[in-house]
C-alpha cells in the first residue's frame, strides 16, 4: 500500500479549523504580554487602524503578524506559542472540525494544516492535532533570533497553493486527489485545483460563489472544549477588526 493512500486533506485553520484566527490571537498575545520589541509595538495599534479602514491588505496583515515576532529568541518564540496555544487557541478548535481531521487521519490520509499565520502558532496546531505537514509563513532566523524578514512566500492566496502543492507532492500525493477544507476566499487559487473542494463557515457571497461551482458548503460550528472565559472576550474585542 502506498503512504498516505496518495490522498491528502488540507485544513485551513482561521475561522473554520478554529473559531477565531490564530495569527492574530498570537499577535494579542505577544503585544499584550509586553513580549513584542518597544519599536515594532508601536506600530501594532495604526496597523489596525489602517487595515479596518482598507489601507493596509489581507497580506500586509499576514506579514506584519510574522514580523512582530522581531528581536524574539526563537527558543522563547517556542514557549510563547506554546502557552498562547495551550490557554487560548485549543479551546477554540471547532468539534467538525476535530472530527475531520481525526476521520482523515483514521483512513491513513496525509494530514496538512495550512494558514498564512506565523509558523511558530501553526506548528503548535498541527501536533496537537497530530497532523503530518504544519504549514505557515515563516519569519527568518538569524543567530537564534527572529528577524523582520520573511522567507517566501507568504502563505497566502497563490502563495498558500504554492507551498500546499511542493509539500503534498514531497510525498507523492497530486492535488486533484486532495481534499481543501477552507473559509477564505483567498484559497480560491487552490480549492479550484484540489479533487474535492469543502467551503466551511463561508461569508453569504463566497457561500453563493461555492454553491455555484458545485463545491461542498459546511458549517463547523461550536468549539470542541469550552465557551470563552472573561479574558477571550476581552480579546475577542481587542481582534474585532478581523473578518
Amino acid at each position: 500500500m502506498q503512504p498516505f493512500q496518495r490522498t491528502a486533506a488540507v485544513f485551513d485553520i482561521d475561522d473554520s479549523l478554529i473559531d477565531g484566527n490564530a495569527g492574530t490571537i498570537f499577535t494579542w498575545f505577544l503585544y499584550s504580554n509586553r513580549e513584542m520589541a518597544p519599536q515594532v509595538r508601536s506600530q501594532v495599534p495604526r496597523a489596525l487602524y489602517d487595515y479596518a479602514r482598507k489601507r493596509l491588505s489581507e497580506a500586509d496583515m499576514v506579514a506584519l503578524g510574522s514580523k512582530c515576532q522581531q528581536g524574539i529568541r526563537a527558543d522563547k518564540l517556542r514557549e510563547l506559542a506554546r502557552k498562547c496555544f495551550d490557554k487560548h487557541v485549543k479551546k477554540r478548535i471547532t468539534q467538525q472540525g476535530l472530527r475531520s481531521v481525526r476521520r482523515h487521519l483514521l483512513s491513513g490520509h496525509l494530514v496538512v494544516v495550512a494558514s498564512g499565520s506565523p509558523q511558530i502558532i501553526i506548528d503548535e496546531v498541527g501536533r496537537f492535532l497530530h497532523a503530518h505537514e504544519a504549514i505557515g509563513t515563516r519569519t527568518l532566523i538569524k543567530d537564534g533570533t527572529a528577524s523582520d524578514q520573511l522567507v517566501p512566500p507568504i502563505v497566502f492566496k497563490e502563495g498558500k497553493r504554492e507551498r500546499v502543492k511542493e509539500v503534498i507532492a514531497r510525498h507523492g500525493i497530486d492535488v486533484s486527489r486532495s481534499y481543501l477544507y477552507s473559509d477564505s476566499v483567498a484559497d480560491t487559487p487552490l480549492l479550484e485545483e484540489v479533487g474535492h473542494p469543502i467551503v466551511v463557515n463561508p461569508k453569504p457571497a463566497f457561500r453563493a460563489e461555492a454553491l455555484r461551482r458545485g463545491w461542498e458548503v459546511a458549517e463547523w460550528k461550536g468549539r470542541w472544549k469550552t465557551e470563552p472565559d472573561a479574558e477571550d472576550r476581552i480579546g475577542d474585542e481587542w481582534l474585532s477588526w478581523e473578518g
